[in-house]
């Protein structure tokens, strides 16, 4: 494996790993985003106030408390635990993209030190599909987020303008694992 590609690696590992501290998580779909930061999805989309919704299926809008059914309430309780899901995922994925920095580090170290320079690859490999594998959980879990924003949306009018993630932000994060996967097999 090539010094270049190998420092390439390392470095996405140390991306990877920032992602796991606990600085709020963004999902951007469409042309709005939302953030879970203290137990808070919260929504702004282009041209909307901002929206929120909690653990409990409250929804915001404008810090205004939207009146709720029963099923309305349950619906965004879905809504939230699937933000909430992708938010694990995701620390989840920094985590394995660390210890990979630090597994590639000590197989740098030790295949230099011993000259077997070969083997680095292979191991670098084996623990970089652990992460493309860790990451395609988050993809798993924009598809889900996806359903359960369109089961709020056809239920709560107030939230429709919300709902901007679309299948083609799931399919772009399918690409990109099916990409990582394509350029783990070609080394």
């Amino acid at each position: 494996m090539k010094l270049r590609s190998l420092t390439c690696a390392t470095l996405l590992c140390i991306l990877l790993a920032a992602c796991a501290r606990d600085s709020g998580t963004t999902i951007a779909g469409g042309h709005g985003s939302i953030q879970l930061r203290d137990g808070v999805a919260a929504i702004q989309v282009a041209g909307q106030p901002d929206a929120s919704v909690t653990g409990d299926g409250t929804l915001s809008i404008a810090g205004k408390p939207v009146p709720l059914t029963a099923d309305q309430r349950d619906l965004l309780k879905q809504y939230y635990v699937h933000v909430y899901k992708i938010r694990s995922e995701g620390i989840a994925t920094g985590k394995a993209g660390a210890a990979l920095a630090g597994q590639a580090m000590g197989s740098v170290m030790s295949g230099l030190a011993h000259g077997n320079t070969d083997q680095i690859g292979k191991d670098i490999q084996a623990q970089a599909s652990k992460v493309t594998a860790q990451a395609a959980a988050i993809c798993a879990g924009l598809e889900q987020l996806r359903a359960a924003q369109d089961a709020v949306a056809s239920q709560v009018a107030a939230f429709r303008p919300y709902a901007t993630l679309d299948e083609k932000g799931v399919a772009k994060c399918r690409q990109g694992i099916d990409k990582a996967n394509r350029s783990l097999a070609t080394h």
